[in-house]
């Protein structure tokens, strides 16, 4: 997680996944990465409204970040032919923004959902069920921590009052096991049990995964084990999560997966891990990390993370050499 005091810069990327698939034409709007592409000016990026960076290059090729700015922790939500995202909103009010998507590229943001003050926003998890969204997330006061959760029975309407679960942890994520009953993944590969509302939880915080060991000789800020999102495929299970530190060294942070044939493990790590992760600091992107997996257009399927600009981590532009 990212902690607001260190004000950094997080913009969102995009990458294919190991679960992709064949395409299929059916007549969606398919965008290829820059890498695949030939660009059709000598701009690296279109030109948004407000000039800022544009993803899609108008030539059917999109170039990273999807979102420009401060969009850190994304949580992306695929409905029908729609996409719905929201991010780490830490202490501004009205808070949690819901942005909108048919492509995965272009996208616009469309209502606030969060305005009751419980504190800086970190991490949340944006979901449907049972016909109702829901948000989960972490507020953290200087006396207080805890996980919220707040609803709506329409994405654009008018969203609940914060519902305090009164657990600790952060980076909470949603998920419907095999039998039926939904559940809540923290960080430290936490679960707990949600109600058939999934408006309070059962039991108690119950330690279901230990994560992934990476090579000693790694630089990185700490093990940080966050951000868990499960997603069902087939016969498994797949957790996506962030280790290595949100705030530390450009190749700390990384996304690994896991999977389970059951919601309560065990879990098997990935022989492909990390999925992503920043190697050198001469590469462009740093810290990636904070992934969310979703089956895109043509049955593609993406991970969307954040990352920070080369030289960018904080508000303070780089030195002059």
């Amino acid at each position: 997680m990212i902690s607001v005091r260190t004000i950094l810069i997080a913009a969102l990327c995009m990458v294919f996944s190991i679960l992709s698939a064949a395409d299929k034409k059916n007549g969606s709007k398919k965008f290829t990465p820059i890498d695949s592409c030939q660009l059709t000016s000598s701009r690296n990026w279109g030109s948004g409204i407000e000039h800022q960076r544009k993803a899609d290059l108008g030539n059917g090729c999109y170039r990273n970040p999807i979102i420009a700015g401060d969009h850190p922790d994304p949580s992306i939500l695929k409905d029908g032919e729609n996409y719905y995202m929201t991010f780490s909103s830490f202490d501004s009010y009205p808070g949690l923004v819901i942005w909108h998507s048919k492509d995965l590229v272009n996208w616009k943001p469309i209502t606030p959902t969060l305005f009751k003050n419980v504190g800086s926003v970190w991490a949340p998890e944006l979901v449907k069920h049972n016909n109702r969204y829901f948000i989960y997330f972490p507020g953290r006061t200087g006396n207080y921590r805890s996980n919220y959760v707040i609803y709506s029975d329409s994405i654009a309407g008018k969203w609940s009052d914060p519902i305090d679960l009164k657990i600790s942890l952060i980076d909470p994520g949603h998920a419907v096991g095999d039998d039926g009953k939904r559940y809540l993944f923290l960080s430290g590969g936490y679960y707990i049990h949600l109600s058939d509302d999934g408006l309070s939880t059962i039991g108690e915080v119950t330690k279901v995964y230990d994560g992934w060991k990476y090579p000693d000789e790694w630089i990185v800020e700490s093990f940080s084990q966050e951000g868990p999102k499960i997603t069902k495929h087939g016969k498994y299970f797949y957790m996506i999560l962030a280790q290595g530190g949100t705030a530390g060294p450009p190749t700390g942070h990384m996304i690994i997966c896991a999977r389970s044939k059951s919601i309560h493990g065990p879990w098997e790590n990935s022989p492909y891990n990390p999925i992503a992760r920043t190697k050198s600091s001469e590469e462009y992107w740093w810290s990636k990390g904070h992934g969310t997996l979703v089956e895109g257009p043509n049955d593609r399927w993406y991970i969307v993370y954040h990352a920070y600009e080369k030289n960018f981590h904080t508000l303070d532009l780089p030195p002059k050499r």
